[in-house]
């Protein structure tokens, strides 16, 4: 039944993997396919799928949130432009214009698309708008678990992968003043990445994280380069010090047992 959890014990965990709703569908409608099956066998563990197929059960209700009910997406990997009005003067939304959405959002590494979250492209109507309806550049939108679980840094259970997530950046505007709004509209999770300069939005549970500056290897090693530089100064002998100016420098007896240095030529 649609919105209840689906129960699946480790013994009858094969037997029952036909009756899990597709995640690209609406729930309870189809079963999984063959090709989701043999997916699943080659990388996606069943607890992800599990995941992903019981949280579509709980889709987050869609929510007016401010938007004129057009987007414009620029897609970042292959710079697609897209601009949809996507919600109606009624109120209600349009099929044609989220199937291009969907579409537009898909993963970027299978191409498979997702039906996206209409609360997501609500936030995403809003965001943009308040920041001068110049269109947002989507760095990421819907992944599959396969591309979800070679994103680095990415979640197991990112949300992503249900269509409810994207990362995003405004032209013009910094990380930090798009955080600051998405922080007012409190309708979902916020990733704040100011290093890279993008900020990522979800409609699932609100909460907030930050992710700083990581440390930089450059820098790491000129410390090292100046430290050894410091000790070797250090450590030469006065007979190897380079001579005042218009002075001669002589040997000197050195008594530690070892050889004297010879002086070079």
């Amino acid at each position: 039944m649609a919105g209840d959890y689906v129960e699946i014990s480790s013994d009858t965990l094969l037997d029952q993997l036909a009756s899990i709703p597709d995640y690209n569908i609406v729930p309870d409608t189809v079963p999984v396919t063959e090709a989701d099956v043999l997916e699943l066998e080659e990388g996606e563990d069943a607890e992800t799928y599990i995941f992903i197929s019981s949280a579509m059960a709980q889709t987050p209700e869609p929510v007016n949130l401010g938007g004129n009910g057009s987007l414009t997406l620029t897609r970042y990997d292959n710079g697609e432009k897209l601009t949809v009005r996507y919600r109606r003067k009624d109120g209600t939304y349009d099929p044609e214009a989220f199937a291009r959405l969907d579409y537009h959002m898909r993963c970027a590494l299978t191409g498979r698309q997702a039906h996206m979250a209409v609360k997501l492209v609500e936030l995403l109507d809003a965001v943009e708008d308040k920041f001068g309806r110049r269109g947002l550049v989507l760095l990421s939108g819907y992944r599959t678990p396969k591309n979800n679980g070679k994103t680095s840094g990415a979640a197991r259970h990112s949300l992503h992968m249900l269509g409810w997530a994207a990362d995003i950046r405004i032209p013009g505007y910094s990380s930090t003043k798009v955080r600051n709004f998405a922080r007012k509209l409190r309708a979902g999770g916020i990733g704040y990445y100011p290093y890279k300069g993008f900020v990522h939005l979800d409609v699932g549970k609100a909460r907030y994280w930050a992710v700083g500056r990581p440390p930089r290897k450059r820098r790491i090693h000129r410390r090292a380069k100046q430290t050894r530089k410091v000790a070797l100064k250090r450590s030469v002998h006065p007979s190897r010090r380079p001579a005042a100016a218009g002075k001669q420098s002589k040997p000197v007896k050195v008594s530690s047992g070892r050889k004297p240095l010879k002086e070079r030529s």
